[in-house]
């Protein structure tokens, strides 16, 4: 297998191309099939590094390129030629970003079908020195951990209750990281009054996982994480409609990509002390359902109104904030939700949404988005928009207020400016992934369907600050 760039260069200095027919472009999904007696050589186009915002994605794209290939063929090993190339490279990104993009785009899930197709790809070799291959293995644990969380998500929700979900954050115990699930009655001990109130009318009742990787001496904690674990939100009361309902087991997804970061971050060792809080339960409908209307109190003692039941993330990543920030205090506290539709009206499947209290913070999600390829975008948060959650009989109000055209105004602000009132002064980022954690259209190593976005921006986050917590 031989990657073409789109000048129509081999990207391998000692190989020459047969003669290609015009067609042959060499742009991303061109493919060329050569016989040549015993020999089979399939041309990959690859495109061109200046059509990518970042050559790194350039390589990810030819490595999930090489994949798709091997899937069109049916074929399940073949040898790939990668860098070296005529132009000046960093062979080592390049192939551990051509690995990244490759196990990427092996991923299909295939777990709930009576008889699977064929969906394992393997790369049988690198033509490149041993030490460049084995220096592939930790960009291969970040792509499998993220593959991990895409399958979680995956999940149809009748398998991925809150039970299932903690129990399958266990496999997280043989890479050091402590598992704990705090069920229903440790819940109402501690009275976690939000998430109680959301899960109380599902079957599967609500539990939150509590996960500490620790990679350095200290008991205090460098970062904190809060995931969103709707495992299904019908929407209440506030019933959902068609078709969006139908995806609505996508809304543990923050979830998924916390514990995807924990994977990898203790996989490789990270030298941090980070702790994660994770609230699980299903927003469905019996006669015990939370209404709207309702004021319940939650963890932190703030008591809420309930002005939509379908605004129900919000109100079980409080309690899960106040959790961490009661019994474990990080210096810094990070949440990842499938908040609101309305972050997904502004920027679509590009970026996620960022909200931070801290411009320290702010910054290093910033620069760990630009070196994952997970795009942000800062929304504002300010005091001036305090009033969208202002209530008139309780602490905070779980919507906005009605807007010019009679939808909740700045909805997905109102969900920043609500778990704001549950941090107080420690620095803290809110991360709306709606947009981000599902694909409607495929691109390079990622199809239709789960993205697990999180996980590449929190290593590459924790990457970044290790070297500060160690000189600390």
């Amino acid at each position: 297998m031989l990657l073409v760039d789109g000048d129509c260069h081999a990207l391998h200095g000692e190989c020459s191309l047969p003669a290609l027919p015009p067609s042959f472009k060499g742009t991303v999904g061109d493919r060329l099939d050569h016989v040549d007696g015993p020999r089979r050589t399939i041309l990959i186009g690859c495109g061109k590094i200046a059509d990518f915002d970042a050559e790194e994605r350039f390589w990810e794209s030819a490595g999930a390129s090489a994949i798709d290939a091997l899937r069109a063929l049916r074929l399940e090993k073949a040898s790939l030629i990668a860098p070296p190339s005529p132009r000046q490279i960093d062979v080592q990104s390049a192939t551990n970003h051509l690995a990244l993009g490759a196990t990427l785009a092996s991923y299909r899930c295939t777990a709930f079908r009576s008889k699977p197709p064929m969906s394992h790809f393997e790369i049988a070799e690198f033509k490149l020195p041993a030490a460049v291959w084995k220096g592939t293995a930790r960009i291969r644990q970040l792509a499998e951990s993220i593959n991990w969380a895409r399958a979680l998500v995956d999940a149809p929700a009748n398998v991925m209750t809150p039970q299932a979900f903690a129990a399958a954050a266990q496999a997280l115990v043989e890479f050091g990281v402590q598992v704990r699930v705090l069920e229903q009655r440790a819940l109402e001990k501690l009275g976690a009054g939000g998430l109680l109130a959301v899960g109380r009318s599902s079957e599967h009742p609500p539990c939150m996982l509590v996960c500490q990787w620790r990679g350095r001496s200290g008991k205090d904690f460098d970062l904190g994480l809060v995931g969103k674990g709707l495992t299904f939100d019908a929407g209440g009361l506030n019933l959902k409609t068609a078709p969006g309902i139908a995806k609505m087991k996508l809304d543990m997804a923050g979830a998924a990509a916390v514990v995807g970061a924990l994977r990898v971050m203790a996989q490789r060792r990270a030298p941090m002390n980070v702790v994660a809080a994770i609230p699980l339960c299903e927003n469905v409908i019996d006669g015990t359902a939370y209404r709207p209307g309702d004021v319940i109190t939650s963890l932190s003692g703030l008591t809420i109104e309930v002005d939509n039941t379908d605004a129900e993330g919000r109100i079980v990543l409080a309690d899960g904030i106040t959790y961490l920030l009661q019994q474990h205090q990080p210096k810094r506290l990070i949440d990842v939700a499938t908040l609101t539709g309305a972050i997904v009206s502004a920027l679509h499947e590009e970026f996620g949404g960022l909200f931070c209290n801290d411009e320290s913070l702010a910054a290093d999600l910033t620069a760990a988005a630009t070196r994952s390829g997970e795009a942000l975008w800062r929304l504002p948060l300010s005091k001036r928009q305090n009033y969208l959650v202002d209530s008139g009989i309780a602490d905070v109000k779980n919507v906005g207020i009605p807007g010019l055209f009679g939808n909740a105004a700045g909805s997905s602000i109102a969900g920043a400016q609500f778990l704001q009132k549950f941090v107080g002064d420690t620095p803290w980022a809110h991360l709306d992934i709606a947009g981000v954690a599902w694909a409607t259209r495929p691109s390079p190593g990622i199809q239709k369907g789960p993205t697990g976005f999180g996980v590449r921006l929190i290593d590459a986050l924790v990457e970044a600050a290790q070297s500060h917590v160690m000189s600390s």
